[in-house]
């Protein structure tokens, strides 16, 4: 038997991930979403600001942390909570929501541009598309507090249990140990945007006005 003579298709088109993920061989169920459909089933429409801050305040003496911010307007209101929010989560929840959705870390460059005093009000947290321990450096030299990392925690659990999950937060530490010996810093607090050459992704960021005036002006008391 000669495979050789066998037929073989070398044209086949080439599918994205999207159009892969969103295809489907059973007929579709009236009564279900997908992910987004069950992480924001029962999110009320008129969550806002005014309210839904002061109604949590009076209900848990836990500090508040939003997440899931994705612009610098949004971090901005944010810091004019405080100290009813102590801590803001960049994160475009994996891209589930909407697929063209902006990484943390543009975000965390929107904020540097246009409203840098949000650092000095509030600690600002970030999750996604951590993948190395430089990752988590470039993050905190921006301005971060705090790293999320989820998918490589997560992928080491079904691997190999508690014991993965060790070993990978064992490899992220060497990481960012030696990334900062590199660096020539000592200290976390020593690390700062000098250490970082953002030009090429500056060109992504939003680059229109700020508007935080006019959100002063939305705060203000109407009566």
């Amino acid at each position: 038997h000669d495979e050789r003579k066998q037929n073989v298709a070398a044209n086949l088109p080439v599918r994205s991930a999207v159009q892969s993920g969103s295809a489907s061989t059973t007929s579709p169920d009236p009564h279900s979403g997908g992910v987004g459909k069950a992480i924001f089933f029962g999110t009320a429409p008129d969550l806002t600001w005014k309210s839904t801050l002061p109604w949590l305040a009076k209900h848990t003496t836990l500090p508040i942390v939003l997440k899931g911010l994705q612009t610098h307007e949004d971090a901005y209101l944010a810091s004019l909570h405080t100290p009813q929010v102590q801590a803001i989560i960049l994160s475009n929840h994996g891209g589930r929501a909407m697929d063209t959705a902006p990484p943390a870390v543009h975000t965390l460059l929107e904020i540097r541009k246009y409203c840098p005093e949000v650092f000095d009000r509030l600690e600002v947290w970030v999750d996604g598309g951590v993948k190395r321990g430089t990752d988590v450096v470039k993050a905190l030299c921006l301005g971060a507090k705090a790293v999320g990392v989820g998918r490589a925690a997560l992928w080491e659990l079904g691997a190999g249990g508690r014991e993965g999950v060790e070993r990978v937060l064992e490899i992220l530490k060497a990481e960012i140990e030696t990334a900062m010996r590199l660096l020539g810093v000592e200290t976390v607090s020593e690390l700062g945007p000098q250490h970082v050459n953002t030009r090429a992704l500056d060109q992504e960021i939003y680059d229109g006005p700020a508007g935080l005036e006019k959100l002063r002006l939305w705060l203000q008391a109407k009566l």
